[in-house]
């Protein structure tokens, strides 16, 4: 059994890496900012900021290991960049835990301002004091269908999509069991690529979506403004070679 810190341990991916660390009988803590947190029962809540570095030394002292979930979009530099930075040398400072990180399929293949700060701080793991091992996913399940109703899947008669667009989702349980078997197997440096099993247009996605839903509506593949798709239209989102997973998007719709 392993003392293990999860960071983003209230996120999707986050709780389910909770859970199989439960399953497998590993001590588990909560890395939180708040007070008095609810938390699943066999966990224990320890306090830290990541942005700010308060707290952490202390909710890391005498861990095995962390699984470093933690991110956020729009603060990126302050979450992912320097709460790693203040996170390993937090670690360091009491000990020498195996830090497994989350990350991205495609981080160093573009100028998207959250794949850049995601790959910085794969560089800063990468060239800290810890043991470590990078594990790069492509797009959750999730998050895919986050985007198709953020369109209107839900809402409009015609669904604009962006055209263009290609994903290879993952099942989140299956990212969450790699994590954890990794922190169980020790530093492996960059692990191999993982995604899921089939590369899908958006159209096809939101055409899955709507038919599984019972919902009557059409789907318009269109150029959207902004620069939110480009990452996923070169297609540095994908890893083929690497198709692991083996829930489809159509499983996991089912199963909603």
């Amino acid at each position: 059994m392993s003392t293990v810190v999860v960071t983003g341990a209230t996120g999707t991916l986050g709780r389910e890496v909770v859970t199989r660390l439960l399953a497998r009988q590993h001590r588990t803590l909560l890395l939180t900012q708040q007070a008095s947190p609810s938390t699943p029962h066999g966990v224990e809540a320890v306090f830290g900021d990541l942005a700010s570095g308060r707290g952490v030394r202390e909710a890391v002292a005498g861990v095995d290991a962390i699984i470093h979930c933690a991110t956020s979009v729009e603060r990126v530099q302050q979450v992912d960049v320097e709460g790693t930075r203040a996170l390993l040398q937090a670690a360091y400072a009491s000990g020498s835990p195996h830090i497994v990180y989350i990350s991205i399929v495609g981080v160093d293949r573009t100028a998207y301002f959250y794949y850049q700060g995601k790959y910085e701080t794969e560089l800063l793991i990468e060239q800290g004091p810890l043991p470590w091992t990078v594990v790069r996913a492509t797009q959750l399940h999730p998050f895919v269908l986050q985007i198709i109703r953020s369109l209107g899947a839900d809402t409009l008669p015609e669904v604009p999509v962006p055209a263009g667009v290609r994903f290879q989702s993952i099942d989140v349980g299956e990212v969450a069991d790699r994590l954890v078997s990794f922190m169980e197997q020790g530093p492996a440096g960059h692990a191999p690529d993982m995604g899921g099993p089939q590369v899908l247009t958006v159209e096809e996605m939101t055409e899955a979506y709507l038919r599984i839903q019972g919902k009557k509506a059409t789907v318009s593949a269109r150029a959207l403004p902004g620069d939110r798709f480009d990452a996923f239209k070169s297609g540095i989102n994908l890893a083929p070679e690497h198709a692991v997973g083996a829930v489809t998007w159509e499983a996991f719709l089912r199963h909603l």
